[in-house]
Formats: C-alpha cells, sequence, structure tokens
C-alpha cells in the first residue's frame, strides 16, 4: 500500500510541475513564438517585411541608426502596419574581436552612462517613427559588457526599455517564460545553411514545451549572417496555418502577456 502512495504521490508531484510550468497564451494556443529581426537590413524591408505581410504575422525589428535616410518612410510604414520597431542602440557597438571595426565603437571603450545615452537617443529616433514612447531592446551582440561592467542592472534601473532580448545558449527554448528574467530573455540564431524545415524544427520544441521561442535574424535572402527567403517563407507558412496552436506576436506584446513569478 505504502508503495502505491509512493507512486501517486510522485505522479501528482509530476502534474503540479507541469502545471506550473504551463503559460496560459492568448486563445487557448499552446505556445508563443516571437520573430526578431536585427541591426535594420535593407533585405528586412526587401523581403521580410513583404513576406510577414502576406502571412499576416507581425514581427519586431531591432534598429540601429545606421539605415539609409530613404529607408525612415519605410520603417514608418512597417511600425503602422503593426510591426514593433526595437532599440539596437545607436551604432551597434560590440566587442572589439567580433568583427573589424573602428576602434569608437568598440564596448570595451564605452562606459555604462555612455552606452545609457545611446540608447536613450535611439529611443527618441524609434518615436519619431512610431510615435510610440516605451520600446524594447535588443542587445547589439548579444554582449552586455562595456567596460568591463554588465550594464544591465543599470539599464533596468534607468527605465528606458521596457524588455531586453539577448542571444542564448542551448536550444533557446524557454520552457518557462514566467521564470526568465525580462532583462535576459534568450533567442535562438540560425545559420546561414538553415533551412525551413530547420526552423520549422525549432518551432516544434517549442510547442511541445508549452513556453516560449525567440528567433533571431538578420538578413533575409540578403546582407550578412543571412536565412534563405525560401526558408524563411516556409516558416511564416508553417506558422500561418498553425496560428490556432502558436501565437506569434511581437517581442512587447509577447512579454507584456507573461505574468510574474509566483
Amino acid at each position: 500500500m505504502r508503495g502505491w502512495l509512493g507512486v501517486l504521490g510522485a505522479g501528482f508531484a509530476l502534474l503540479v510541475a507541469g502545471a506550473a510550468c504551463a503559460q496560459d497564451w492568448p486563445g487557448g494556443r499552446k505556445a508563443a513564438i516571437v520573430l526578431t529581426y536585427d541591426d535594420a537590413l535593407p533585405s528586412q524591408l526587401d523581403i521580410a517585411v513583404p513576406q510577414l505581410d502576406a502571412a499576416g504575422l507581425r514581427g519586431t525589428f531591432f534598429l540601429n541608426a545606421t539605415f539609409a535616410p530613404a529607408d525612415g518612410a519605410r520603417w514608418r510604414a512597417a511600425a503602422a502596419a503593426g510591426h514593433e520597431l526595437g532599440n539596437h542602440s545607436l551604432v551597434h557597438p560590440c566587442p572589439a574581436n567580433a568583427f573589424e571595426m573602428e576602434p569608437q565603437y568598440q564596448t570595451e571603450r564605452y562606459s555604462v552612462a555612455g552606452m545609457l545615452r545611446e540608447i536613450g537617443a535611439m529611443n527618441n529616433l524609434l518615436t519619431a517613427l512610431d510615435g510610440r514612447p516605451t520600446h524594447t531592446y535588443g542587445v547589439p551582440c548579444s554582449h552586455t559588457i562595456v567596460g568591463g561592467v554588465d550594464y544591465t542592472d543599470a539599464l533596468r534601473a534607468s527605465g528606458l526599455v521596457r524588455f531586453v532580448r539577448t542571444g542564448g545558449a542551448g536550444d533557446g527554448v524557454i520552457a518557462d517564460p514566467r521564470r526568465i528574467d525580462p532583462f535576459r530573455v534568450p533567442s535562438r540564431g540560425f545559420a546561414e545553411s538553415a533551412t525551413g524545415a530547420d526552423l520549422i524544427a525549432y518551432v516544434e520544441q517549442v510547442r511541445r514545451s508549452g513556453g516560449m521561442g525567440v528567433l533571431m535574424f538578420h538578413g533575409v535572402g540578403g546582407d550578412y549572417q543571412r536565412v534563405s527567403a525560401e526558408a524563411h517563407r516556409e516558416l511564416l507558412a508553417y506558422l500561418k496555418v498553425h496560428a490556432d496552436t502558436i501565437w506569434v506576436a511581437p517581442f512587447g506584446e509577447v512579454m507584456a502577456a507573461i505574468p510574474p513569478a509566483k
């Protein structure tokens, strides 16, 4: 009898643990997917935005101030169509060993105060484009150390941004979104060789977990760190077909739907 009670108790504990990790997504959906795009690249305007619009899906575009002046109107139109414009800093500072860049753009030469000023200035530009008073933030190079100091807590205290997307290790599946730091939300990037099947396989992992997944793209069918236009289109087609079970929404919208951990 005691043995059966032990088995029943263990089973009940597993059920409770599963319920604790379950996330209620809008419309009773089983998982949430966020499509994010970094660096304000031309291929995003030329390919990603039209593909998203055709599929009836909305993404998040983390912009720097380095886009061509003529593209300002196109980013404004993307925001008006429901896409989220996020903050990716003014000039995308990165560690010196990330790629070749001018010394003044190296994070080793930045200070926390200087980084926050740059994020604040980019917010002003974004507000001029989308009219929104607050924005989310995508960490440039997924690197939060400037001048030897992690600026995450200072950014949190500043009130400049609502939520922060970083990079990530592992499979990138957020099984229990309530337990993540909203200023260190991991994401999943993909190699240039990634196929539509590869992107869909990741989404399926997220769906099985009942949690959340954030995809990080750069170029789409062009530019650098790109996925092919066909792979991207196949992913969007899959998400559209499974819209009854997978919620696809901009980063800020999904994060705002997550209740705090109890």
